[in-house]
């Protein structure tokens, strides 16, 4: 059951109905907004973020110890994301996916991000104990991808878009199955649908949390203002991390996700 102004609201989810009967108003929702406050929520499209599922470039990255290097990427890269998350049906959702590996330019950083103090901005130079030389012209060929990419993902968005930041983690970090981020600002979703996606995720079997252990969501500023929650997958619910191989479980959650969207894009929430 959730809250909003003082009624509960359930969101529990019947896989024999209709996923139009989970989308319902809810009366005087009031929130935070900005100048241009809206009286309705909904999404008439959703834009896919998928940052880290390639591994390409790699191979003049110039990183100093390759096999170290492979340990990391093997790790943190988010195998099979850019398959897992991209519907077969892409009506009314798009993906944007990077073409490089997070260790040659991740598309995931700010201009001014603080991991730039660690070496681990938008391009890397530092990683675990690891050194990559890179001179100033290779720099700005990845700075020049980068503002590509996110002029990218901007032009997909309007005002009624949901933005969905994809990732997966390693599964010795938590044993959380889905992790859902959301941003303390403008691009934070109602606190209904936060929890229509957590409630989803959980009648599907899965284990959920907000924020852990990872949060906050990309969304890059517009002119106009956007919802954008992140999904991070455990890589345990659907691939074997040692072989890399992807597990029988990834069709029922390729499905899910499938169902997910549909409900997202006929969700309407009056504020």
């Amino acid at each position: 059951m959730t809250k909003a102004c003082g009624k509960q609201r359930d969101v529990s989810i019947d896989a024999n109905k209709d996923v139009t009967s989970l989308i319902r108003p809810i009366d005087a929702h009031k929130r935070g907004c900005m100048a241009s406050c809206v009286e309705e929520r909904s999404y008439d499209n959703i834009v896919l973020h998928i940052p880290h599922a390639s591994v390409g470039g790699l191979g003049v990255a110039k990183w100093n110890n390759k096999v170290a290097l492979m340990k990391e990427v093997r790790k943190w890269t988010d195998w099979f994301t850019d398959v897992i998350f991209v519907p077969d049906d892409q009506s009314g959702v798009k993906s944007v996916v990077a073409d490089y590996s997070r260790y040659v330019v991740d598309v995931e950083r700010l201009l001014d991000d603080p991991m730039n103090e660690i070496g681990q901005g938008i391009i890397y130079t530092k990683f675990n104990g690891l050194q990559r030389t890179i001179s100033d012209e290779e720099q700005l060929g990845m700075i020049a991808y980068y503002y590509s990419y996110i002029k990218q993902l901007k032009s997909m968005l309007n005002e009624h878009s949901l933005l969905i930041d994809c990732h997966s983690f390693p599964s010795g970090l938590s044993d959380v199955d889905v992790c859902i981020g959301v941003n303390e600002d403008w691009s934070r979703p109602t606190e209904f649908l936060i929890e229509l996606v957590m409630e989803f995720f959980k009648q599907a079997g899965y284990k959920v949390a907000l924020n852990t252990p990872f949060s906050n969501a990309i969304a890059p500023p517009t002119n106009f203002r956007y919802d954008s929650i992140m999904i991070e997958l455990n890589k345990r619910i659907y691939i074997n991390e040692d072989t890399l191989e992807l597990l029988d479980s990834v069709g029922s959650l390729r499905d899910s996700l499938n169902t997910l969207y549909g409900i997202l894009l006929r969700y309407n929430e009056e504020l």
